[in-house]
């Protein structure tokens, strides 16, 4: 009963990981790398058991940390080349060492 939400969930994380490869706009790579994890972690609650469930919430946990610094460093990327495109900020670390460590 509970194997089909597991699948869809499995899925969904991986085409999404598969559309972030794709994507050349920072904001973009972001969200869709959020979504995978979302897949993630409905599968690890749809498996019921403690180890799942600490395993969402420490996806959770590491999620709600990662996202949001990562959307502040592209704000700050955007602030500084006026570009979100990952193209266009090649040599970026050239320019600004401590923002790309």
């Amino acid at each position: 009963m509970v194997l089909p939400f597991i699948v869809l969930s499995l899925w969904g994380a991986t085409l999404a990981s598969l559309t972030c490869l794709q994507q050349t706009d920072l904001k973009s790579l972001i969200a869709y790398s959020s979504i995978s994890h979302i897949g993630l972690v409905i599968a690890a609650i749809s498996i019921q058991t403690q180890w799942g469930l600490a395993g969402a919430i420490a996806i959770i946990v590491a999620h709600g940390f990662t996202s949001s610094a990562l959307f502040c460093l592209a704000n700050t990327t955007y602030e500084r080349t006026q570009t979100r495109i990952l193209i266009l900020t090649r040599g970026f670390h050239n320019i600004l060492p401590m923002t790309t460590t």
